[in-house]
């Protein structure tokens, strides 16, 4: 129905926001651009979203990538307790060949597909670890995988480490879009000839 997504302070470009609906996303950056109009902070786009619950290279809302990522487990062992629920730890590797015959939206890199100069990345491992309450739902995803360096300057890799944890399954929820009074479309950002 919709998401919204926060990432901290810590991360490389700061505290950055997204809430997301099937028609519509809103964007906040903590830098925000110099192009807001006075006394904006959000960015509307007004396109279709695919919204989705993903872990580093595993798109978890999606029933064919989670059966076939547990189809490769090679570890499954009791875990800790994670959101008040005891959960079984299961551990195994797929590829990125294998997960974007799954899910065609997968990218690697600076949002490239694994295809044409990136398809040798469709070989590349990734390895996961999931932590599934009795009931099935995901509290805790661990993924490694290999990037492409970003800026298309030969073979180089990067590691990439994710470790997303899932909370309060079942909970009502609201999510709204910022006041409509902090809100610019991109039509109103500030061109530099301005």
């Amino acid at each position: 129905m919709a998401t919204d997504f926060s990432l901290p302070k810590a991360s490389y470009s700061g505290a950055s926001r997204s809430i997301a609906f099937p028609d519509r996303s809103y964007s906040w950056e903590q830098k925000p651009l110099d192009r807001l109009p006075a006394g904006k902070s959000w960015i509307l786009d007004t396109k279709k979203n695919d919204l989705y619950l993903w872990c580093g290279k595993i798109r978890l809302s999606n029933p064919t990538t989670l059966r076939h990522v547990l189809a490769t487990t090679a570890v499954k062992r009791p875990a800790g307790v994670y959101d008040g629920t005891r959960t079984t730890l299961y551990e195994g590797s797929t590829t990125i060949g294998q997960l974007y015959k799954l899910d065609p939206n997968l990218w690697v890199g600076m949002f490239e597909k694994p295809t044409g100069k990136y398809a040798s990345y469709r070989k590349l491992p990734v390895k996961w670890r999931l932590w599934l309450g009795s009931d099935q739902l995901v509290r805790r995803c661990q993924t490694r995988y290999d990037e492409p360096d970003p800026l298309g300057q030969g073979d180089d890799r990067s590691l990439t480490i994710d470790d997303a944890r899932f909370s309060g399954w079942g909970d009502a929820v609201d999510i709204k879009p910022p006041p409509a009074e902090k809100v610019a479309t991109r039509d109103e950002l500030v061109s530099d000839d301005d």
